[in-house]
């Protein structure tokens, strides 16, 4: 019966893209839809009435087929818009935590200002900077899924696992440019050009730690 089920999927992206996103999606959806059909058959259902219900709960595979074409799949406008705002944040937010570095190598070097005072203007720009970049993704929209067919938990699924990645890639980010930032701490205010590279070392380090901690919390 199993085989039969793969036969259905197969049946319903045959006019899907020929992509390996369309891959992944088709097989997540198989591997669903036979826990659903095993369930029903462990709770006391027939191979063909439980092969029938876990068919039907399907649901609209059209839409999902279209969220193959380069488009996301929940409100094409919404998520341009959201693209365009992300692409707004993230440039101001990058160029604040520049704009830091710069500001403190200026501070000590040319205004000979007091070592304490521009680092603490420094971190104050960057914690405005990493406020922006929160924001901006706790603002992006979700999507939520209209009942409970497999299609649509499989998009409510994929949305989530979208803004994820997104957060990984942007407290990487925030954690490189707090690096440099420190370094440039170090060598500047403490005249510690010798050993202050250590510092990148760590930060590979901690790159790896932060992935590895989205990992384990799946």
């Amino acid at each position: 019966m199993h085989e039969r089920l793969r036969n259905s999927v197969e049946e319903l992206f045959e006019n899907a893209p020929k992509t390996h996103r369309a891959t992944e999606l088709k097989e997540e959806l198989l591997a669903n839809l036979i826990d659903k059909y095993d369930d029903l058959v462990s709770s006391g259902k027939g191979e063909e009435e439980a092969f029938k219900i876990a068919i039907s709960s399907i649901g609209d595979v059209d839409e999902l087929l279209e969220g193959l074409k380069d488009k996301n799949m929940f409100d094409y406008d919404e998520e341009q818009k959201y693209r365009r705002k992300n692409a707004l944040v993230l440039s101001v937010s990058v160029g604040l935590y520049i704009m830091s570095v710069v500001l403190l190598m200026l501070l000590n070097q040319v205004f000979m200002v007091n070592n304490v005072v521009s680092v603490s203007l420094m971190l104050t720009i960057d914690a405005i900077a990493t406020c922006l970049i929160v924001y901006n993704h706790a603002s992006k929209p979700k999507y939520v899924k209209g009942d409970d067919t497999i299609v649509e938990e499989f998009k409510q699924w994929k949305s989530s696992n979208d803004s994820q990645m997104e957060i990984i890639k942007s407290i990487k980010s925030i954690a490189w440019l707090i690096i440099v930032a420190l370094y440039f701490i170090l060598s500047f205010v403490f005249d510690a050009w010798g050993y202050s590279w250590v510092i990148f070392i760590i930060g590979a380090a901690v790159e790896k730690i932060i992935t590895l901690s989205f990992k384990l919390k799946e």
